[in-house]
Formats: structure tokens, sequence, C-alpha cells
């Protein structure tokens, strides 16, 4: 009577595929949190360019409407403390001003984002 021995897998085959399977596994929780940390940046990104149009939509809002020179402020969004810098000049055309928006975490010393905006007297 002849008995076919069942086979399985050597225990080199499994430890190849536990090999590649740990090599996929740290290759997706390495995208997993680059893409975390891109989404964060992203929302850092989102909360400054909201500070910069909202100092810009005050300063279009102001009567009158400031002339050359520099303004800053300090805010509060997302939870976090966020300083502005101004810049107002003048444009090419006959009185239209140009805003220029320079927004940082007060933390930090270089801007995050820095957004341009025009308006008139």
């Amino acid at each position: 009577m002849h008995i076919d021995r069942l086979r399985g897998f050597t225990l080199l085959e499994v430890l190849v595929a536990l090999a590649v399977l740990a090599l996929a596994m740290a290759a997706l929780v390495r995208t997993a949190s680059q893409e975390t940390r891109s989404l964060a940046d992203e929302r850092e990104r989102t909360l400054a360019q909201w500070v910069a149009a909202n100092a810009i939509a005050e300063t279009r809002l102001a009567t009158p409407l400031p002339t050359n020179g520099q303004r800053s402020g300090e805010v509060e969004m997302g939870g976090r403390r966020w300083h502005w810098d101004m810049s107002i000049s003048m444009a090419t055309d006959e009185g239209i001003r140009r805003l220029e928006v320079a927004v940082r975490p007060v933390q930090d010393q270089q801007p995050l984002l820095t957004l341009t905006g025009f308006a008139t007297p």
C-alpha cells in the first residue's frame, strides 16, 4: 500500500514569504506616515491662508484704506496663535494698493505662507 505524504511549505518558503510580507508592511507604514505628515502640513497652510485672507479683508474694509506702509497683528485660528505682517504699497494702476501678507505661527520666524491682494480706496 502506497501512502502519499501531504506536503506543506518548507521552512525556507515560509521564511521567504514572511520576509516579503515584512517588506511590504514596512513600505505601507512608511507611506501612511508620510501621508499623515503631508495632511498636517496642508492643514497648517490652509489655516495660514485663512489668516492672510482675513487680514486682507479687514484692511479692505478699513475706512479710510491704510496708506503705504507696514501693519502686523496676531490672531488665534485652529487652536494656534498666528502672526501676520502686511506690506501696503501702490500698485501700478492709479489708486490701487497692493496688500502682501506673510503669515507664520507665533513660535516660528519664517513665514509659512505669503498671500497678495489688491484694494481700492
